[in-house]
């Protein structure tokens, strides 16, 4: 990759974090709301399909680095959980890993609930599932973004070269 080609990168990679965060903050907003209360089937819904961009806007980034890096994507029925592996993988001679296993194990969950937004109904969720998810959205975002601005710094070093 030439300077032009990873400064690009990285400015894609903090557009993503930029609309992460405010989703994140959409997210707040919903877990304030409902420590006292259940929400109500359209409100499960709103609250399960933001989680569910979360996982889609982190997924986004990642496809940003294994394409920009020239990893290139995997294949596969499975290929969401292993593009998550890989990224918890250093490539030598590429990329150091960019993010940290605990974060992959946090993120694990993000995969399979957006698997069940996808593949159920939006009256068959149940509000202990959406609720832990976004009970657990606090961790894995502050350590996803922790993990991200370090690999940043990967790719600005990279860039000055």
């Amino acid at each position: 990759m030439n300077e032009i080609e990873i400064r690009r990168l990285i400015i894609e990679i903090q557009d993503e974090l930029s609309e992460l965060a405010k989703g994140k903050a959409v997210l707040d907003e919903a877990q304030a709301q409902f420590a006292e209360r259940i929400p109500n089937p359209l409100e499960l819904s709103g609250i399960a399909l933001h989680l569910h961009d979360f996982y889609n806007g982190v997924e986004n980034l990642f496809r940003r680095v294994a394409l920009g890096l020239g990893e290139g994507l995997p294949t596969g029925s499975d290929w969401h959980s292993r593009l998550l592996k890989n990224m918890a993988l250093p490539i030598p001679q590429v990329r150091p890993r960019v993010i940290a296993e605990e974060t992959q194990r946090e993120l694990e969950e993000f995969v399979r609930f957006r698997h069940l937004v996808r593949h159920t109904y939006g009256h068959d969720l149940k509000w202990g599932e959406v609720r832990d998810r976004l009970n657990s959205l606090g961790s894995a975002y502050a350590h996803f973004v922790e993990n991200v601005e370090e690999f940043l710094s990967f790719l600005e070093a990279m860039a000055e070269g």
